[in-house]
């Protein structure tokens, strides 16, 4: 067991003035946030990790302090910030999926960002096939959203497809993933989820992706508080060859001038 694993371990056992069942019911909604939003996945194969070592391994983690009153008090509900600490890992994940999918090269192709067609990523999906993969996941800049949800020509999208959105074009469905302004990413990539690895450091307890501990611990101020923690270890590697970048020619426009170009078309 590393020091962190002991850390996370002592914070576990500190747990006798709290109660049992808020303990059990928080935890509980920290891991349903967290798999609601967590997408890798549906980017990439993930592969278990069992040794704990200290590594190249990103550290995805948030944690807060409360009360110990107010944790065991019925007028203090938590439920809401559980699950959104297990959201800000799965967050977390994402934001480090797209600033390594940032870094791909670009292909040479490209789509002009002040009037955008999008027919450029079919040609990518063909050359990624062309090259024996099987290009079946798109990220996407979120600067291009509004004229991407209005293409008109040989793309659609099924809105109503899990684990988000799906992208039809040229015969081929892709899972489609948009940037944001936490996530950030300035081009497509068209990728081979099978290709992408997302390995990840088993929790000591659990062996799951996501390490919860709630216990109590001596804050800053010299206090005795209720710390929640999650965080999950990992590494994203990207198989370069089986992801294609398009780029954007040029800066994208306000949202309401791609509204009116498509008004005028």
């Amino acid at each position: 067991m590393n020091r962190r694993d002991e850390q996370i371990a002592a914070l576990r056992e500190r747990t006798q003035r709290l109660r049992s069942d808020r303990l059990i019911e928080f935890e509980r909604l920290i891991r349903e946030g967290y798999e609601s939003e967590s997408v890798v996945e549906n980017i990439a194969r993930v592969v278990e990790e069992r040794n704990r070592t200290p590594s190249d391994f990103r550290v995805l983690t948030n944690s807060e302090a409360r009360r110990i009153g107010h944790f065991n008090d019925d007028s203090y509900y938590w439920g809401m910030y559980c699950t959104q600490l297990g959201r800000s890992v799965a967050h977390g994940e994402e934001r480090y999926i797209f600033q390594e999918l940032q870094a791909v090269p670009d292909s040479g192709l490209s789509v002009s960002a002040s009037n955008p067609s999008f027919e450029k990523l079919a040609s990518a999906v063909d050359l990624l096939r062309s090259r024996g993969f099987n290009p079946d996941t798109l990220c996407a800049p979120i600067a291009l959203f509004v004229p991407f949800a209005g293409e008109r020509h040989n793309i659609s999208i099924n809105w109503n497809a899990t684990p988000k959105e799906a992208l039809l074009t040229n015969g081929a469905g892709l899972k489609l993933f948009w940037s944001s302004g936490a996530a950030p990413l300035d081009k497509f990539v068209v990728l081979d989820s099978s290709r992408m690895t997302w390995r990840f450091k088993v929790d000591a307890q659990t062996g799951g992706r996501l390490t919860v501990a709630i216990g109590e611990s001596t804050i800053a101020t010299g206090e005795r508080a209720v710390v929640f923690l999650a965080e999950t270890v990992a590494k994203f590697e990207v198989d370069r060859n089986a992801a294609m970048a398009v780029a954007l020619d040029g800066e994208p426009l306000d949202p309401d001038e791609y509204v009116r170009q498509e008004q005028l078309r």
